[in-house]
């Protein structure tokens, strides 16, 4: 009788890492764009209220004039940057778990929007985008002659 051996903990790597990428295809639109300086990804919360949408992202020492926010159709783009607060001359880390560069993430917005209401604001750190819907026509009733 022949022994093999199975490295259950790799293969159970390989398989989270295979489960990430797909959650992440599902429900992220576009992927973060590939830079030399590295690219990440901020945390996004979306929820609907009776009045509007909001989109919470979490934005941690983003200088709000580099943020750019953009609804066109049913999609908010958002292009930032967040810059390390230390020089890069010479470093030596530690630990290192913040993640710096540039990001893109375009989010799908499945409601109609008044995109003439649209406001940003950055308020303790999360930069919160509040989207009116919108007013739903009367209707009338159209008369066939």
């Amino acid at each position: 009788m022949s022994f093999i051996r199975i490295k259950v903990e790799r293969d159970m790597e390989q398989l989270h890492d295979r489960v990430r990428r797909l959650v992440d295809d599902v429900f992220h639109i576009s992927r973060p764009m590939a830079f030399s300086e590295g690219g990440w990804v901020p945390a996004i919360d979306i929820y609907e209220a009776p009045d509007a949408v909001y989109v919470v992202i979490e934005a941690a020492g983003l200088d709000t004039e580099s943020l750019h926010l953009t609804f066109e159709g049913q999609f908010l783009h958002l292009i930032g940057q967040r810059h390390s607060p230390v020089s890069l001359g010479e470093r030596r880390f530690y630990q290192m778990e913040i993640e710096y560069g540039p990001f893109e993430r375009i989010v799908r917005i499945p409601v109609a929007i008044d995109m003439e209401q649209i406001e940003a604001y950055y308020e303790n750190g999360l930069l919160i985008v509040e989207m009116p819907r919108k007013k739903r026509e009367e209707t009338i009733k159209i008369e066939v002659s």
